[in-house]
């Protein structure tokens, strides 16, 4: 790993790579990036968002608080245009991005938006990747958003992660949903959101989530079940607002069970 790789990735102590980063990725990856950027932007350009409810969240914002977001991974595309918005009003919003070097597009992609980047693997090195996460919050006030079910589901279970490192860090939780009018969902384990040109897209945001920094395991099993509950309400809430007719997603307790 070179200088310039270790100065951007804010959890040393997670190695980037096995591989390395030829020259010929360090092009692509600096072409690329870019063009990325630029396509997702005149994509968000051509949807018409609303927020609702983020009243205190852009005053916490605005005094550089720092917070965790939580979100499920379906509405990933949408939501980044909202966190790249917190930025713009004080937030220092970071991500978690695989240390893998197809990673590091990643990381240029978020650099493009003014955002950081951490380090590390939710899956592969879960303890790694909350320690890197606490010392953004506790060293640089970085505000996490976090994908609730992970990167690989269950659908809208929220695992404990994001729950855990508020806790560590002692700060609140905000949990956000979105929907749109019309939108396409690809057969993916998420089936993400990808709304149609000139949909409404509509993010909902919610009261922060303190969690206790003295809490045990089993309430720290209810603040991850009662930030489930806040998120999948909030869904229900931008999906009414958007008038979108969802259809229930059926998770059942068997596979809920698997994964507690």
């Amino acid at each position: 790993m070179t200088e310039h790789d270790e100065s951007r990735n804010r959890n040393p102590r997670e190695p980037i790579s096995r591989r390395k980063m030829t020259w010929w990725r360090r092009i692509l990856f600096a072409v690329g990036a870019p063009i990325a950027a630029g396509l997702l932007r005149a994509t968000w350009a051509m949807y018409r968002f609303e927020v609702h409810g983020d009243e205190k969240l852009r005053e916490l914002a605005a005094v550089g608080t720092p917070v965790v977001f939580g979100f499920w991974h379906e509405g990933l595309l949408a939501l980044t245009w909202y966190m790249k918005r917190l930025h713009e009003l004080g937030a220092q919003v970071t991500f978690l991005i695989s240390p893998s070097v197809d990673g590091e597009f990643g990381v240029q992609m978020l650099a493009l938006f003014g955002g950081t980047a951490v380090r590390g693997s939710a899956t592969r090195s879960g303890l790694t990747a909350l320690r890197g996460l606490y010392r953004a919050i506790r060293r640089d006030g970085a505000s996490p958003g976090i994908t609730l079910d992970g990167p690989k589901g269950p659908v809208r279970y929220c695992k404990p992660g994001a729950v855990m490192i508020a806790r560590m860090a002692g700060v609140p939780v905000v949990p956000i949903g979105c929907a749109a009018s019309r939108a396409w969902r690809p057969p993916t384990w998420d089936r993400h959101l990808v709304p149609a040109p000139l949909a409404r897209v509509v993010v909902t945001v919610g009261e922060p989530l303190t969690i206790p920094t003295d809490g045990d395991s089993d309430s720290l099993e209810e603040h991850r079940a009662e930030l489930e509950g806040r998120v999948n309400a909030l869904m229900s809430e931008a999906e009414s607002r958007a008038g979108t007719r969802a259809k229930k997603r059926e998770i059942t307790t068997t596979r809920n069970e698997e994964k507690r």
